[in-house]
């Protein structure tokens, strides 16, 4: 049997013989692409005074709270030079939908072909896509674009995803396993290609002019940058001697933590989305930790384990590592991602585990971890084989 699969309709042998469950999941590639553009503090105040009064309250305190955050670089789209985005007036949601169609695809698919490349499955060969953003709301969702730049086959079972924030990227793992489990239980192979993408820069001019119209700070033109991320899951049914196996998916949950729902939230207004986080978010995360790491790891000590932890602020990152005691070593690959391309939402977590692997050799158990709206945890337990 070859690496290379033909399309998931001609390999679902509905009459044949079911071949014995098996509840093991790998991950066999993974993926991750980000804008070229690289901007810092400097490049945000450029940016913001070439638009908005220099003298002008809240930009000067945006301005202070940029140069303390611990993100050296963000990636951003080209179109952070583009004149139109740097008008009196701002482009409208109509304008933000249309960058998003444009940038979106593409970058996805980078990030993709990077995961399946890895795996040796080809597109064609993929049976289930799971896409997640959380700057984006269309009908048809970005996904069909990804799956036709790709060529992902039209028998591919589809879900995208929405209102996960940063938890995005790990809830579309949580619901690739479950669909590779339910695969694996009708005897059938799962190729599962997970695709998270979001694009913060285009709604900048929206964050921006909320700031000037309130006189109020808003962190998330501070913090958030540009990426896509992929991930390929499959079942038993679905690996081949050639298919890498970079982490077995040991466990997984997910846990939304009582009277937290405006910690965090998303919002649409007629020029973007904008992001609200609350003061004492960091604090909750840092409560939130403790349900889902006992449901998947019982008593063992996760202090002394690596982390693929959510880039969701220095406050969220030295939050957790304080509650649960975990030395800076083993969060070395949220830090790098943090500090060189800020938070990216739903793909940050996937991005972090992608460079984790990259970092030399590190503990069999790994402990991956997002934060989202609600507030929720999103939590996996890997073991890793790379």
């Amino acid at each position: 049997m070859g690496a290379n699969w033909s399309s998931p309709g001609e390999t679902d042998n509905v009459d044949g013989p079911r071949q014995e469950f098996s509840d093991r999941l790998t991950i066999a590639g993974l993926g991750s692409a980000w804008p070229e553009l690289l901007v810092g503090a400097e490049q945000l105040r450029e940016y913001a005074e070439s638009i908005y009064p220099s003298n002008a309250p809240w930009l000067q305190k945006l301005l202070m709270v940029n140069a303390q955050t611990g993100v050296q670089t963000r990636a951003v789209l080209e179109c952070w030079n583009d004149p139109m985005w740097r008008g009196p007036v701002p482009p409208t949601i109509e304008q933000v939908h249309e960058a998003f169609d444009k940038y979106a695809p593409p970058l996805t698919a980078n990030a993709a072909r990077k995961a399946l490349d890895e795996s040796g499955f080809a597109a064609s060969a993929i049976t289930h896509m799971v896409s997640v953003t959380a700057t984006n709301c269309k009908c048809p969702g970005y996904d069909h674009l990804v799956a036709k730049e790709l060529g992902i086959s039209g028998d591919a079972e589809r879900s995208l995803i929405a209102g996960s924030g940063c938890a995005g990227g790990l809830a579309a793992l949580r619901v690739a396993n479950s669909m590779a489990c339910a695969a694996s239980l009708r005897g059938r192979p799962a190729r599962i290609l997970v695709v998270a993408c979001e694009l913060s820069s285009i709604n900048l001019r929206a964050e921006l002019e909320a700031a000037n119209q309130s006189g109020k700070l808003r962190i998330g033109a501070a913090l958030f940058s540009d990426g896509a991320a992929a991930v390929v899951v499959c079942n038993d049914l679905a690996l081949t001697e050639k298919t890498p196996r970079l982490f077995t998916i040991a466990d997984w949950c997910q846990n939304v933590s009582p009277e937290t729902y405006d910690e965090v939230s998303v919002t649409t207004v007629s020029q973007g989305f904008l992001v609200y986080l609350s003061r004492t978010l960091p604090k909750h995360a840092a409560a939130a930790v403790h349900r889902p790491l006992q449901r998947l790891f019982g008593d063992k000590d996760v202090k002394n384990l690596d982390w693929a932890l959510h880039a969701g602020g220095q406050a969220i990152i030295q939050g957790v590592a304080k509650s649960v005691g975990v030395a800076d070593h083993h969060l070395r690959a949220t830090s790098a991602i943090y500090s060189t391309r800020g938070n990216t939402a739903s793909v940050t977590v996937l991005a972090v585990l992608d460079k984790l692997r990259t970092m030399g050799p590190g503990t069999e158990d790994v402990v991956v971890c997002s934060f989202g709206p609600g507030l929720t945890v999103e939590m996996a337990r890997l073991k890793r084989h790379c």
